[in-house]
């Protein structure tokens, strides 16, 4: 149960028109900055979100299932069917820091209607760095990378790290960094759902013995530099292996046949874990990869699993 895992929407457009051009070491080294400072709102919504979640984890609440409404779902939502859900995100996406209080006291009431008179928000986890701070810490990764790419490209062995250049980072690093950081950033501006434990949709598939149906390996997050570097190690796998990964993808057009497969199968993709006697988590599981996808569908985008995006032990929350 070591990993922490987490499930997808993928906005393929924008790894491909912004996020891939920008780590290949194309453009402007400030190309990303309106994508910057769109992160820090949305981090500054998703942080305010959870300190209500996690009120209400204080507060005891028999009704919050920690596992859906703290580690979970995005922000702190409640929802009765996964459209529900996917609007309530879309909601908090749409919603400035400063507007958080209502959309979660919202949330709650959907929970028990006493509850937003009972929970307050956690703020006993400190505050959040200034914008400037914050934009360069949501962005290190993405900057890294760019360095090393553009280190190769130059024939050099090591990049300088863009916030402390008298630290090296060796750029053959390159091949096993693209697909995870470019998911990373782009999970700042379209957060995924948590998870804990082997619950990632290919291996819930491979433990039923059904088809992988349209999941493939994720080569749509770093197919130009592959193809520019021919000769480096690229870390591209169907399914989940180590930490720090991207695992299977699914292209937006295969979104919405993916959820069918999934739902069609539901009970088989349980039966294993019932046999291990996790059936429940499993089911609950299942649910939230069925919410990622709904919203993946609606925005038109594609899905994949990982790990190590998000870390409840770290308090990487989504």
């Amino acid at each position: 149960m070591g990993y922490d895992t987490s499930f997808h929407p993928v906005d393929l457009r924008l790894v491909e028109e912004r996020l891939l051009p920008f780590v290949a070491g194309h453009g402007d080294d400030d190309a990303l900055d309106d994508l910057i400072a769109r992160a820090v709102g949305i981090r500054r919504t998703r942080f305010r979100a959870k300190q209500w979640a996690l009120g209400a984890l204080e507060a005891k609440v028999d009704a919050l299932e920690s596992d859906v409404h703290v580690w979970g779902r995005p922000f702190l939502v409640a929802g009765d069917d996964p459209e529900q859900v996917a609007d309530a995100v879309q909601r908090y996406l749409a919603t400035p820091a400063d507007g958080v209080d209502a959309l979660a006291r919202e949330m709650l009431a959907r929970v028990d209607p006493a509850l937003p008179g009972r929970v307050t928000p956690d703020e006993g986890g400190g505050a959040l760095p200034g914008d400037a701070e914050l934009g360069r810490s949501l962005s290190w990764r993405i900057r890294v990378v760019r360095a090393l790419a553009i280190g190769l490209r130059a024939g050099r062995e090591t990049a300088p790290d863009p916030d402390s250049p008298s630290q090296r980072h060796e750029v053959d690093m390159l091949g096993r960094e693209v697909a995870f950081t470019l998911l990373d950033f782009a999970s700042e501006l379209t957060p995924g759902w948590m998870s804990r434990g082997l619950t990632w949709p290919t291996h819930l598939l491979a433990q039923a013995d059904l088809p992988r149906g349209a999941f493939i390996r994720p080569a749509a997050l770093h197919r130009p530099l592959r193809e520019e570097f021919p000769d480096l190690e690229w870390l591209e796998e169907e399914t989940i292996i180590h930490n720090d990964m991207v695992g299977g993808y699914v292209p937006p057009e295969a979104v919405p046949a993916t959820r069918a497969h999934l739902t069609a199968h539901r009970d088989a993709l349980i039966a294993p874990a019932a046999n291990d006697g996790w059936e429940e988590y499993c089911a609950l599981n299942l649910t939230k990869i069925d919410e990622a996808l709904t919203l993946a569908a609606r925005l038109g985008f594609g899905f994949c699993e990982a790990t190590e995006i998000y870390s409840g032990f770290s308090g990487t929350l989504n």
